[in-house]
């Protein structure tokens, strides 16, 4: 049923597609940041699961060493929400509890995967080597799972991949903005430099936050952000064939200029003047008497 991730037929070429040359992931090892809300949206999906955990389980079959890291997604945040009372280290605490808990599901679908979620980033690789694929959520306070995903690859030397719902890193939110544009690739500079300007900002239209992109900034990690719903593109990349996605990279060729990314780029509302009403009168008044226009002209202002 799953022989589709066996072939190794390359799918055609388009503008959009890779060539293999230039793509090819560094190493063996490949940590995997699987965003919580491609496999549990009001529930868990387990078409979804069963999907992620097939094209896994592929990889891992033909050598290819996985490590997992599961988000908390949708389901973190409305948790996090019903707390309201809490302070930001309480709610990443609870959001952490989310994360473990999607990937010790996620961990049930995969036959080879280390059933109990890490806690600690060194325990990885004695668990790779045993054969088995290591599984963490949430570890700390203030730190994304991407975070975490990102120092695992540094601590392993391996490649970084984000599994999000959408094709890659745009200039906007292509929910929202029809006219935004995916870039091929992006330089790690550019990229700490786009969150940076939006990351304090609501609605932050970037895949990535600004801690796991300075750990791959710093570490020059290879890292790549794909659609986590097509698992044979996700599956292409691993196996270095040609795929969609963004490349994060040192020397990137960007075709996307700092003017196009800006105009999309959320932009802080200018605040509001206080109107004044034009039709208010001051009345100055001397002994309780009102002043008269000659009174007036006399005090030489």
């Amino acid at each position: 049923m799953f022989d589709i991730f066996n072939q190794v037929q390359e799918p055609p070429q388009d503008d959009a597609v890779y060539s293999n040359e230039k793509k090819i992931p560094v190493g063996n090892v490949f940590v995997i940041s699987v965003g919580g809300s491609l496999i549990v949206n009001e529930t868990p999906n387990p078409e979804m699961l069963q999907k992620i955990a097939n094209a896994v389980s592929s990889l891992h079959d033909s050598g290819k060493k996985i490590v997992l890291v599961v988000g908390g997604g949708k389901t973190a945040r409305n948790y996090v929400e019903a707390f309201g009372s809490l302070n930001n280290f309480e709610k990443d605490l609870l959001g952490i509890q989310i994360t473990r808990a999607n990937a010790f599901l996620l961990a049930s679908y995969i036959p080879n995967a280390h059933k109990e979620v890490l806690s600690e980033i060194t325990h990885a690789k004695s668990i790779l080597d045993s054969g088995k694929i290591p599984v963490f959520g949430g570890l700390m306070p203030f730190f994304t799972t991407d975070a975490v995903g990102a120092l695992l690859a540094e601590y392993l030397g391996g490649s970084f991949i984000n599994l999000t719902n959408v094709a890659g890193i745009y200039n906007a939110d292509p929910k929202e903005f029809a006219e935004a544009k995916r870039f091929d690739e992006i330089s790690y500079s550019r990229l700490v430099s786009m969150i940076s300007d939006v990351g304090s900002m609501p609605g932050q239209n970037v895949v990535l936050d600004l801690a796991c992109c300075m750990i791959l900034q710093r570490s020059r990690i290879p890292a790549v952000v794909l659609d986590g719903n097509d698992t044979d593109n996700f599956s292409n990349y691993i196996r270095g064939f040609s795929f969609v996605g963004t490349v994060i990279k040192e020397n990137a060729q960007e075709e996307i200029s700092s003017e196009e990314i800006e105009e999309l780029m959320p932009k802080k509302k200018p605040r509001k003047k206080k109107k004044s009403n034009a039709s208010e009168k001051i009345k100055v008044y001397r002994d309780d008497e009102p002043f008269s226009a000659r009174d007036i002209n006399n005090l030489k202002l």
